[in-house]
C-alpha cells in the first residue's frame, strides 16, 4: 500500500502526522518506508531526530557544444522555451546552466548531430533508519530550478530499495507540480489541515487535485481545538496539545515518547485500521 500524506497550506503539521503515522505502523510489527518528497524543506529527519546517511548524488542532463563541429545555425537556441541558450552572432550558443531542465529539446533540433550529453548536479537522496521507518529523503541544489527531479529520485530510490509493506509518501505545502509528481500512483492519500481560513481554502484545493488524480483521501485535523470552525467527515481531530510541540522540538514522535497520551492512542488506533 502507498500512502500519500499532503494538505495544501503549509505549516499544518502534515509532516508530524506522516511521521507519528509511520512509527505507529512501525510498532504494529510492519516495515514501513517513509519518503519525504518535500525537496524543498525536506524535514522528516528532523521531526524523527534522525541524521541523513547515504547520500547520492542526483544528475540530470546539460547540452555541451563542440566548437569545432557546431555549424552556428542557432536551431537549438529557438526551441529552449526557458530561454537556458542565448547566441551571439557568429558565435556557438552559450549555455545558462541554472535554467536548463534537461529536456533535450536542443539535441532533437540540431539538423547536424553536433550537441552532446553532458550533467550536472541538481540535488542528493538520503537514506536513513529510526523508530522501525526506513527513511529516503532528498534536497534540491540552491538555485536549480524543478524540484519535481528530486521527487523522482527519491519515490525511484524509496520504491526500488525499500522493503515497506507500507509506503508514507509525504508531500511538500501545496497543489503544484511537486506535489503531483509525489502523489502520483498512491493507493489513497491523507489530506492534513487546520480549523483556519487558509487551512479550510487550501483544503479544497488540494482535495480537487486529488479528485482529478482519481485518489481516495481521508482527513485529519490538526489543531482542532484553536478555532471553533469545523472540519466534516474528519477521520481524526487532533487538539492543541503543548506535548505535541515539545515532541517536535524534541525531534521525538510523540507515539514513541507519550505512547499513552490520547493523541499517540488516535494515531495507533489509525495505524491498526491501515495494516488490516
Amino acid at each position: 500500500m502507498i500512502v500519500g500524506v499532503t494538505g495544501g497550506k503549509g505549516g499544518t503539521g502534515k509532516t508530524v502526522v506522516a511521521v507519528n503515522l509511520a512509527v505507529a505502523i512501525a510498532k504494529t510489527g510492519r516495515r514501513v518506508t517513509y519518503l519525504d518528497c518535500d525537496a524543498d524543506c525536506p524535514s522528516a529527519h528532523i521531526v524523527m531526530g534522525a541524521k541523513r546517511r547515504m547520500k547520492r548524488k542526483v544528475t540530470s542532463f546539460i547540452p555541451h557544444f563542440n566548437s569545432g563541429k557546431c555549424r552556428k545555425c542557432g536551431k537549438c537556441v529557438k526551441v529552449c522555451e526557458l530561454n537556458a541558450l542565448y547566441q551571439l552572432p557568429r558565435k556557438i550558443p552559450t549555455l545558462l546552466e541554472p535554467i536548463c531542465n534537461g529536456c533535450r529539446a536542443c539535441v532533437l533540433a540540431c539538423p547536424h548531430n553536433t550537441i552532446g550529453e553532458a550533467e550536472k548536479t541538481v540535488g542528493w537522496t538520503y537514506k536513513t533508519e529510526k523508530y522501525g521507518v526506513e527513511l529516503f529523503s532528498g534536497e534540491l541544489k540552491p538555485s536549480e530550478p524543478l524540484s519535481e527531479k528530486i521527487v523522482d529520485a527519491i519515490k525511484i530510490r524509496g520504491l526500488g530499495e525499500g522493503k515497506g509493506k507500507i509506503f508514507i509518501i509525504d508531500t511538500s505545502a501545496g497543489a503544484h507540480c511537486q506535489v503531483i509528481r509525489a502523489l502520483d500512483g498512491c493507493d489513497r492519500a491523507i489530506a492534513v489541515t487546520e480549523p483556519t481560513l487558509f487551512g479550510i481554502h487550501d483544503l479544497e484545493v488540494i482535495e480537487s487535485v486529488l479528485r482529478k488524480l482519481r485518489i481516495g483521501y481521508d482527513l485529519i485535523v490538526n489543531r482542532s481545538t484553536i478555532s471553533k470552525r469545523r472540519v466534516k467527515h474528519a477521520l481524526m481531530q487532533i487538539p492543541y496539545d503543548k506535548k505535541m510541540i515539545e515532541c517536535y522540538v524534541d525531534g521525538v514522535p510523540i507515539v514513541e515518547r507519550y505512547p499513552e497520551n490520547p493523541i499517540s492512542k488516535n494515531f495507533f488506533k489509525l495505524a491498526k485500521k491501515m495494516v488490516r
